[in-house]
């Protein structure tokens, strides 16, 4: 058996003819250009983003974010310590503080009275994970209690495209939300991310970050823009994806539901070979619920006991590579330096040294997966004798 890995740069014939017709045509790598202008008419006709921008990387999405807000000293934003680490150094950079909530241990998604306890009268913006791809299923719940509390909601929405909660899409909720591309996630730019700006109030304030800070979108628009100079407005950075990278991505926005048709298989195999089997040894923490649609991101043990280097060593040692995934913020150096005030994080931090997440990529095989469920069990088998 070959090495199973965690994850795998995406390669497809399909996706990259399409790279090559753009170095073909001679057009503009950098953009935008077709690709882009496809890529957002398909996102808005799939899940009713109206206004959206392609951008580097989810982080520049979240830093765009940051820089629209225009937070102040002592603001608060709030969001669970377990969590990716760009989602608060892009606040942090602008001076505010962070606090931190906790999560439910059987799916590591925070709940809305989670949220609810640790705001306070600095929390300006609050942060919600779709950890994973699962969706948070109150996120009616707390835009209203955002709404009536003067607080911006954002969906860190990472690696959830193609997730809904109540018939509507992941990132149709807050009042803005990000999107990664990165090559471990479902839909790959190699690097890459989205921002959906749903607050119109901000929509032109967006355009003007996410262009350096100028606004040449709006003056290049014009019939006579070339008798005009455009000018800095704003604070601003260079966020935009290259065409180039939005040339491979643009043909898996079409295949969207094919692909989460195809990572649903393994997912379900995965499901399908451990619920028929007693154990007590761990639990799978990302259960899908029916009611709502799961893009199918990731599949996540979480041990009963702290053995997870022993259970690595174990899987790698039959050539299948599984991923601990990211230290909790207010364990780390810089999270706890930014770290506004302690509050209770029980579950992160009985959790966090014993999750694991098994091989789930576009490439992985049913027959794969069956080889990574096999050594699981075993592991846990020999371990009883």
């Amino acid at each position: 058996m070959r090495t199973i890995k965690f994850s795998t740069p995406l390669q497809n014939i399909k996706y990259s003819n399409n790279v090559k017709k753009l170095l073909d045509s001679k057009k503009s790598l950098h953009g935008p250009g077709e690709n882009i202008l496809k890529i957002k008419k398909d996102l808005k006709k799939q899940f009713g983003f109206e206004h959206v921008h392609l951008t580097n990387s989810c982080t520049a999405s979240m830093e765009i974010c940051a820089l629209m807000l225009d937070l102040k000293k002592n603001d608060e934003v709030l969001m669970p310590s377990y969590n990716y680490n760009t989602t608060a150094s892009s606040f942090v950079r602008t001076g505010c503080k962070i606090r931190y909530c906790d999560i439910q241990k059987e799916n590591l998604l925070p709940t809305f009275d989670d949220f609810k306890k640790n705001v306070n009268k600095n929390t300006k913006v609050i942060i919600v994970i779709h950890m994973q791809g699962l969706g948070v299923d109150y996120l009616d719940k707390l835009k209203n209690f955002c709404l009536k509390n003067k607080i911006y909601l954002i969906e860190d929405a990472a690696p959830a495209l193609g997730t809904y909660v109540k018939k509507k899409s992941v990132g149709s909720y807050g009042d803005f939300a990000t999107f990664s591309f990165h090559e471990t996630k479902n839909y790959q730019s190699g690097i890459g991310g989205l921002l959906v700006v749903n607050n119109k109030k901000f929509r032109r304030k967006s355009d003007l970050v996410f262009d350096k800070g100028t606004d040449r979108t709006y003056v290049v628009s014009d019939p006579d823009y070339h008798k005009k100079y455009y000018s800095w407005v704003a604070l601003g950075s260079c966020f935009r994806l290259p065409e180039l990278n939005a040339s491979f991505l643009q043909p898996q926005i079409k295949d969207i539901n094919k692909v989460i048709n195809y990572r649903g298989k393994l997912f379900k195999r995965y499901f399908k070979n451990f619920s028929s089997w007693l154990n007590d040894e761990f639990v799978i923490c990302n259960k899908y619920n029916h009611k709502d649609k799961y893009n199918y991101h990731a599949f996540t043990l979480i041990l009963k006991k702290n053995e997870r280097e022993k259970f690595l060593k174990y899987l790698k040692k039959n050539n299948v590579i599984a991923f601990i995934s990211f230290e909790a913020l207010h364990l780390s150096k810089m999270g706890k330096k930014w770290l506004t005030r302690k509050t209770s994080l029980k579950n992160t931090n009985e959790i966090i040294k014993k999750i694991i997440r098994l091989p789930m990529h576009n490439k992985l095989t049913i027959r794969e997966v069956d080889y990574v469920s096999q050594k699981v069990k075993d592991y846990f088998y020999k371990k009883n004798i």
